[in-house]
C-alpha cells in the first residue's frame, strides 16, 4: 500500500511538472513588461499589421508631435496614421534598464532614435513611458521626455524655441543686402 501510494505521488508530480511550464510559458507571455516588449520589437521593425494586432481597440497614445496629451491619438486608425510618422521618420526605440511593473501599469525608460532628432542636434532622446495593459495588449502608451538627461533637455529647448526665422525683408536688397549692412556695422 505504502509502495502505491508512494508510485501515485511520483506519478502526480511528474504529471504536475510536465504541465507547469506550459502554465507558465502562458502566463509569462500575458505578462505585462513582456507585452510591452514585443510591442516595442514589432513596432520597430516597421510590421504595421503586427503592431496593430498587439493594440486594443481603444488604444491611447501620447508621445510626439501629432499625438499630445491634450490631442492624444485614439483607436487603431489613428495608430496606423502614427505609424505612417513613426516608419518615415526611422524612429528606433530601445528600454534602458528594467521596465517596472505594477499590476497592469508598465513604467519604463527609454531611449529614442529618430531622423527628426538628429536634424536638430540630438543623437538620441529619453523617454519616460508610462503603459497599461489590458488583456494581453497595449490600451495606452503614454511618453514623456525626461528633461533630467542632458540631450533631451537640450532638444526640448531648441523645439520650444520654434524654427529659426529669416532675416526681415527690406525691400532693395533684400537678404544679401540685410546680411553685408549688419556687417557693415
Amino acid at each position: 500500500m505504502r509502495l502505491r501510494n508512494g508510485l501515485l505521488s511520483v506519478l502526480m508530480l511528474t504529471m504536475l511538472l510536465a504541465v507547469l511550464p506550459a502554465s507558465l510559458a502562458v502566463a509569462a507571455a500575458d505578462d505585462p513588461a513582456t507585452v510591452v516588449r514585443r510591442f516595442i520589437e514589432v513596432r520597430n521593425r516597421y510590421d504595421v499589421e503586427g503592431t496593430l494586432a498587439l493594440i486594443t481597440d481603444d488604444f491611447r497614445l501620447v508621445a510626439g508631435p501629432q499625438c499630445t496629451p491634450a490631442t492624444p491619438c485614439v483607436g487603431v486608425a489613428a495608430q496606423r496614421a502614427e505609424l505612417k510618422n513613426y516608419i518615415a521618420d526611422h524612429v528606433q526605440v530601445t528600454i534602458v534598464g528594467t521596465p517596472q511593473v505594477s499590476g497592469t501599469t508598465v513604467r519604463l525608460r527609454q531611449e529614442g532614435r529618430a531622423d527628426p532628432f538628429r536634424a536638430a542636434g540630438a543623437e538620441r532622446l529619453i523617454l519616460l513611458g508610462t503603459v497599461e495593459v489590458r488583456d494581453g495588449k497595449v490600451a495606452s502608451y503614454i511618453d514623456t521626455p525626461d528633461l533630467g538627461d542632458a540631450q533631451t533637455a537640450q532638444f526640448f529647448a531648441r523645439v520650444a524655441q520654434g524654427p529659426p526665422t529669416a532675416p526681415p525683408r527690406t525691400g532693395g536688397g533684400g537678404e544679401a543686402s540685410f546680411i553685408h549692412r549688419l556687417g557693415d556695422g
